[in-house]
């Protein structure tokens, strides 16, 4: 089963592996290219491009670069439908796979033998390649021009063992949809969709309290850049919320925070303004509320990498389960 399962998708793995290969040659030419735009504007850490000429070329470089994160962060889908959606449908559109049942295969391993045979290699390459990612992250996207550190969305999406465990989701989700579906073309649209949705609830719902929120005042209002650079290096905005002004002792009678908050709005028209509506501010200073942004610092990084990376992996999990349940159910 491993052989022929490889024989299968051995083509497509290899365009895989091209496809990363190429990537690493334009990280490569795109640090260069970034490297030279830096040294002929002689720009130093924390230095603007006041030059209009030297701000077109780095931010030419910049362009660049962003396409090369673009290309990264689609290999996860790109397992997905090139390797997981037709791992089975594409037997069962060729009925292949009953053969394989009457050879005294069951249908268990049938499944697992050749979900395996394809994330193992997934799984190595993946890795080998977020090694190359991580460098050339740490010396394109966070530099000085760039402005952003790991943390941030632009580095932390395509960087770290996320993306490793997010290939594996994607190769199970293309797995289940072919079962579900058992159809050849149904379970690139089910594939692509279910992991776009995973993975903008993820960014949206989950990240922000998958390590302890950190909060400051925020001088305006749902906006994240009031985020002071004393915060530390690159800090990650993840939402806004109120909070009693330090110092203020509540009574019985002091209205809630959320009256004030909706009071407020009320009455300074800030729904139309906002964020930086001073009308707004002030109202809630006047009544002893604060306004708070909530951030993630560059030092959770790694907790956060790992624990985004251990939900993709739970939902991995389940979905090959789930798809292992109903191959067993099948009645032919």
């Amino acid at each position: 089963m491993t052989w022929v399962t490889w024989r299968r998708y051995r083509t497509r793995i290899i365009v895989l592996g091209l496809f990363m290969l190429i990537l690493v040659f334009f990280m490569i030419m795109t640090l260069h290219g970034y490297h030279d735009a830096v040294a002929k504007c002689g720009a130093q850490a924390g230095m603007s491009f006041p030059e209009t000429g030297c701000a077109r070329t780095v931010h030419r470089a910049e362009s660049h670069a962003n396409y090369v994160s673009m290309g990264i962060g689609l290999l996860p889908f790109l397992v997905g439908l090139m390797l997981g959606a037709p791992l089975v449908a594409s037997e069962i559109d060729a009925r292949t796979n009953r053969l394989a049942w009457s050879q005294g295969v069951t249908r268990t391993r049938w499944l697992l033998s050749g979900w395996l045979t394809i994330a193992v290699p997934v799984v190595i390459a993946m890795s080998l390649f977020g090694i190359i990612v991580q460098w050339w992250a740490s010396h394109v996207v966070t530099s000085s021009a760039f402005g952003a550190g790991l943390i941030q969305n632009t580095a932390f999406d395509i960087s770290g063992v996320a993306p490793i465990a997010l290939s594996v989701l994607a190769l199970s989700c293309g797995t289940f949809f072919g079962i579900a579906f058992r159809r050849f073309l149904s379970p690139y649209l089910g594939t692509f969709i279910a992991l776009a949705a995973i993975v903008e609830f993820i960014y949206v719902k989950v990240f922000p309290t998958l390590a302890p929120r950190m909060a400051t005042a925020a001088t305006e209002y749902g906006t994240n850049t009031a985020l002071p650079s004393a915060l530390g290096p690159d800090p990650r905005y993840v939402g806004y919320g109120f909070r009693r002004s330090p110092g203020f002792h509540a009574t019985t009678s002091t209205p809630s925070t959320n009256w004030i908050v909706q009071h407020c709005a009320t009455t300074t028209n800030a729904g139309q303004t906002l964020p930086g509506n001073s009308s707004y501010m002030r109202c809630l200073q006047i009544n002893h509320v604060q306004a708070i942004n909530f951030y993630q610092p560059e030092s959770h990084y790694w907790i956060l990498q790992w624990r985004e990376a251990g939900i993709y992996l739970v939902l991995a999990a389940a979905l090959l389960g789930l798809s292992v349940w109903m191959v067993s159910r099948w009645r032919a």
